[in-house]
């Protein structure tokens, strides 16, 4: 019996860490959530559209930060570090606000342009479409590379940019696996699991890549130790 309890202990200790971030990721993200949610009442295109353009201009302003800031606390947890989780979000949410903003900013007119041209060649030439899916993938790497670069490292948001975008190639196989598992998880909350919305959804994913993220960073660190200890 103690078996058992001392194996799911471990199991459940995670459970609750992931829903506790999720569930404050969520409460900080509450007008998005508001407003996605209602995009599935409405039926008018226009209202359709005016839900769209408000998500869009929230999400620089409320979405990065607070996905920045769970990310923060991810990355505690992959370093085997023990943080209380509110007290920190607000920490890396303070401190990393401006950076996430304008990062914010730049990544939402890199979807907006990847997603409407995805769109218009999906209808009209479908072959070139999945051209753009594919950047899709690739810019939903970066983008969550980035995330993990910001609370990881203190460079400046031009260099940070550069480094994620080396990082998301640097490693196809993390890369690939965290675009795969990223996709489903979404796929599977979206469509079948919704519960796992609002517990598990993001605290999953922001942790399955700061892991990611991690290994590809340390590797390339390495990488770079060792050719610098040849040279000298």
């Amino acid at each position: 019996m103690y078996t058992i309890f001392g194996r799911l202990n471990p199991v459940l200790e995670w459970t609750s860490k992931l829903a506790g971030i999720n569930l404050l990721w969520v409460l900080f993200n509450f007008p998005i959530a508001y407003l996605t949610l209602s995009l599935f009442t409405v039926k008018e295109m226009w209202q359709i559209g005016f839900l769209i353009m408000t998500i869009a201009v929230l999400v620089p302003f409320i979405f990065f930060p607070a996905t920045t800031a769970m990310f923060g606390i991810v990355r505690k947890w992959v370093m085997k570090e023990e943080v209380p989780i509110f007290r920190f979000f607000w920490k890396y949410y303070k401190e990393n606000y401006k950076r996430s903003l304008v990062g914010g900013l730049i990544f939402s007119v890199l979807w907006a342009i990847v997603g409407v041209d995805y769109y218009y060649f999906q209808t009209r030439i479908h072959l070139v479409s999945y051209l753009f899916l594919f950047l899709m993938v690739w810019l939903l790497l970066i983008t969550l590379f980035f995330f993990a670069h910001t609370v990881h490292t203190d460079t400046k948001l031009g260099q940070g940019l550069k480094n994620v975008l080396i990082l998301s190639i640097a490693n196809p196989i993390y890369s690939i696996g965290l675009a795969i598992s990223s996709i489903g998880i979404l796929y599977v909350s979206f469509t079948k699991l919704t519960f796992l919305l609002p517990f598990f959804t993001g605290g999953a994913i922001s942790f399955l890549a700061f892991f990611a993220y991690n290994k590809v960073f340390t590797n390339i660190v390495q990488i770079q130790k060792t050719s610098e200890e040849k040279s000298s």
